[in-house]
């Protein structure tokens, strides 16, 4: 009896310790479900962080654009740029110096080439080009208004909403800088258009009066290839000038020539 009464105190021991042992083990559970997960970190948050890695005059144009998809389209060109500063558009003052430079009198005088051998290849159409530089404000609001600059920039946001959520600061702005595009959007971003120092120019194609061909991307396929326009453009400046290099690839614009002035 006494054996049986100290097995059962036994048992009882055990059962005591076994209760211990299983409410310790509940307890950590429910200590560790009451533990929130690292909250995934917002696209708010990772523009933050884009913005801050921007250089200037970049960083205080980025508030300037509309949409946080847009803002990150742009961060991202600016920072695939190393030489940005370089590149950046002429505001009214460098515009001002450049058109009274001997670099912009011989941009004028080869363009004036173009548009003489142009005439007399194609007799009754003209080539009309803008020689002013785009303004950083231009393009602006080109870019807060454009198209495919809306569609690329809502591809980025899915795809940044993704790795935005468990990326580090620095991880971020290496996959945004990494990110590619498809298809790019057919606008450079604002400050980095090669028309922003006034050494970029768009031909434009006239009968009289009426426009043939101009710098509607839509209608490439149907004015510059089909029309032959694309062809006869690249045929006169390159029998006029040996300082225009093109026409633009990426994206396609063949009415878009550099000048790029012969030392």
């Amino acid at each position: 009896m006494a054996r049986d009464l100290g097995s059962r105190w036994r048992w009882k021991g055990r059962g005591v310790f076994a209760v211990c042992v299983v409410a310790s083990v509940c307890a950590s559970s429910a200590a560790f479900a009451a533990t929130p997960p690292s909250a995934a970190r917002t696209l708010a948050e990772c523009l933050h962080d884009v913005v801050a890695a921007v250089p200037e005059p970049a960083k205080s144009t980025l508030p300037r654009i509309a949409g946080p998809e847009r803002q990150l389209l742009a961060a991202r060109a600016y920072l695939r740029n190393p030489d940005l500063a370089q590149r950046w558009s002429w505001n009214a003052r460098q515009a001002a110096d450049y058109a009274r430079s001997p670099e912009y009198a011989q941009a004028m005088s080869e363009l004036a080439k173009v548009q003489a051998r142009f005439a007399a290849d194609n007799p009754g159409h003209r080539l009309h080009v803008n020689v002013q530089p785009r303004t950083l404000d231009v393009q602006l609001q080109r870019w807060n208004d454009n198209a495919s600059v809306g569609r690329t920039a809502a591809a980025l946001r899915a795809d940044a909403e993704s790795a935005c959520a468990t990326a580090s600061p620095d991880a971020f702005v290496d996959w945004l800088r990494g990110w590619q595009p498809n298809p790019p959007p057919n606008l450079a971003a604002p400050g980095l258009s090669p028309h922003g120092q006034g050494r970029a120019y768009d031909f434009q194609v006239y009968a009289g009066d009426r426009l043939v061909a101009g710098t509607d991307s839509s209608r490439i396929a149907l004015d510059w290839r089909q029309g032959g326009w694309a062809t006869r453009l690249a045929d006169a400046v390159r029998a006029a000038s040996p300082s225009f290099q093109g026409p633009l690839t990426a994206p396609d614009e063949p009415w878009h020539y550099a000048y790029v002035p012969i030392r």
